[in-house]
């Protein structure tokens, strides 16, 4: 399929991801350290954040016009800023829409990750350049839920792990 040249638009070159940190033990058994991921970025000619947040109900697209709304939002969380690729997109990377593949989208990455976890950690690896919060150690024997499936890079991989 091919890709659509935006008319005479302003497209970010990079977006700031907010991972939401895990609440229960429930959460933080099944998905790992980060229970959600959602993302932003700063416009001048608005002087706004677009902010991006995939749910189940659906997809929020909003603007934030006060850094206190913004502060607010990120309280918590952790905050990874990462540039936007422009790469053919593998098959396994457009496979449902919740917060992980949506994210993924918006920042034309071809990764398999699955998981919060598992995208924060392909971030990490890959040049994204932690704002807030504490970093996570991104190795995969620091990567609790990760660890039981025995994802791992392999050949060909380039270091996304399935979460």
């Amino acid at each position: 399929m091919d890709s659509y040249e935006l008319p005479d638009a302003i497209e970010p070159t990079y977006w700031n991801l907010v991972f939401h940190p895990s609440e229960t033990r429930a959460a933080k058994i099944l998905l790992g350290r980060f229970a959600h991921v959602s993302a932003f970025t700063y416009v001048p000619g608005f002087s706004a954040w677009i902010l991006y947040d995939c749910q189940w109900g659906g997809v929020r697209i909003g603007l934030i016009p006060r850094v206190n709304v913004l502060v607010a939002y990120t309280r918590g969380a952790t905050v990874i800023k990462f540039d936007r690729r422009y790469q053919r997109f593998a098959l396994a990377s457009r496979f449902g829409f919740y917060c992980v593949p949506a994210i993924k989208q918006l920042l034309g990455l071809s990764c398999v990750a699955a998981t919060p976890d598992a995208l924060y950690r392909y971030l990490i690896r890959n040049g994204g350049e932690l704002i807030s919060g504490q970093r996570v150690d991104a190795s995969p024997a620091a990567a609790g839920s990760d660890v039981a499936t025995g994802a791992g890079p392999g050949a060909g991989q380039s270091g996304c792990l399935i979460g």
